[in-house]
């Protein structure tokens, strides 16, 4: 059960709330939403997107309007974005990617309705060739995903570094579906290179099962540099994974801080009946049980007789990362999405103005069409509630900017430090910055030479 993704589930939840209760957003009316697994392949989510965009009623919904859809927020994976974007751009049905970083997707001809709340890998491409110049890296190795995201990365990423003299001793290709022995090859490859600095442009669920290897065999003293997809991830920040990872350097776009979000979360639980769908499944991911929902509490001498059935007595561990809504990153890039799309529907709604200056209707909720909110989407300008200007370019791209990261151990726990800054200006130029005294490397407080 991916925990990451379900809390991208319950942010887009929490902003839909948010912007049901707000008198001044969508006045006197409210926003619906389903919610389908996409597994993160291509074919489910092309699956699932046409089934919510037939769909005219559901069986169950959050609106008992059951209006056609108006929007996707979707997806994370670049590749399932591409199929999506690919086949229902045409129709122009808008689509807000919070994850999907391919600079591909920047193509309007091809995705004419795609817009993204993340930057695209146009610019990842070029912070990272920055970092390797700035430290003088001349052989390194690379690892790409077997998909869009990794070989688009590492084809943008090598265009740059070829320019500065820069050669790239091997790249490996890796995918969470792949068989162990697969795994086992690009290991050694890794093993059999002289290289001791490695870029890893891949999404966390494919790098994971390499990343376990590689600390299963002991293979230390290579400097990773991580894209924006795995760097701050949880499940593999942990001390067993620093043995080998430790030091780990790459780009994440800004965090922001939501501790409203923090008691949302907090809030969530099986017994509910408002609870949405895949809560089961967290709630034994967390608590190591199934909630028995349709039956009496089990007494507790029964409990290592039933040890898979929850009491109901169980209580979430609120220390667990997935509470920590200090820096949230790619949840707040889903929670833009979320606004994105309110505040296209709003000014599509409210485009009049009485002369006591009071927002008249001038459109009828059933006169919405996909289309119509697409256009809006694309002319969208507002500040959230964080203070952050939201708006996309000519090509449905954010502005971009990231933090530089590097894994720290503190306190027997892996923290993510900002160590430096990526930011880009209108006229094409860029900047890195780095706080060199602060980065811990994976050899120690030198900095690799290759």
């Amino acid at each position: 059960f991916d925990l990451r993704a379900f809390r991208w589930t319950q942010v887009m939840m929490f902003a839909i709330d948010e912007i049901n209760q707000d008198e001044g957003l969508l006045p006197n009316i409210s926003l619906g939403y389903k919610i389908m697994d996409s597994c993160a392949s291509p074919t489910n989510v092309l699956r699932a997107a046409f089934t919510l965009v037939s769909e005219q009623k559901e069986e169950k919904s959050t609106t008992p309007c059951h209006l056609p859809l108006t929007a996707l927020v979707a997806e994370s994976g670049s590749s399932q974005s591409l199929a999506v974007a690919g086949t229902l751009g045409p129709f122009r049905v808008p689509m807000v990617s919070y994850f999907s970083t391919c600079a591909c997707l920047s193509d309007r001809r091809k995705y004419p309705s795609f817009v993204r709340t993340i930057p695209s890998d146009y610019y990842q491409a070029k912070a990272l060739a920055s970092l390797v110049k700035q430290y003088g890296w001349t052989w390194i190795g690379a690892l790409q995903s077997d998909n869009d995201y990794g070989k688009n990365g590492i084809s943008a990423f090598t265009k740059e570094v070829e320019k500065m003299g820069v050669c790239i001793s091997f790249v490996g290709t890796i995918l969470r579906t792949y068989p162990q022995s697969k795994i086992i090859e690009v290991v050694e490859l890794i093993k059999q290179s002289t290289v001791k600095v490695i870029l890893a442009f891949v999404p966390e669920g494919d790098l994971y099962p390499l990343m376990r290897e590689i600390v299963k065999q002991n293979i230390t003293g290579i400097q990773w540099i991580a894209s924006e997809a795995w760097v701050t991830a949880a499940r593999p920040s942990t001390p067993e994974m620093f043995k080998s990872f430790g030091g780990t350097v790459g780009f994440v776009v800004r965090k922001m801080a939501m501790p409203k979000l923090g008691t949302y979360l907090k809030n969530i639980s099986p017994y509910f009946p408002s609870q949405s769908s895949f809560v089961s499944d967290f709630w034994e991911t967390m608590v190591g049980c199934k909630p028995c929902l349709n039956c009496e509490p089990l007494p507790s001498a029964n409990v290592t007789l039933n040890s898979q059935m929850c009491t109901g007595e169980e209580k979430l561990n609120y220390t667990d990362k997935f509470f920590d809504v200090t820096q949230v990153r790619v949840t707040y890039n889903v929670y833009q999405a979320v606004y994105a799309i309110a505040h296209a529907i709003h000014k599509l709604l409210f485009c009049q103005r009485d002369k006591n200056n009071v927002l008249r209707q001038c459109l009828h909720v059933s006169e919405i069409t996909p289309k119509l909110v697409n256009d809006h989407l694309q002319r969208v300008n507002f500040v959230d509630a964080y203070g952050e200007n939201v708006f996309f370019d000519e090509n449905g791209d954010p502005p971009a900017s990231y933090e530089v990261i590097n894994w720290q151990l503190r306190e027997g726990e892996v923290q993510h430090v900002t160590v430096g800054y990526f930011s880009t200006s209108t006229d094409g130029t860029y900047k890195l910055t780095v706080k060199e005294d602060s980065i811990h490397w994976n050899t120690g407080n030198a900095v690799l030479i290759t």
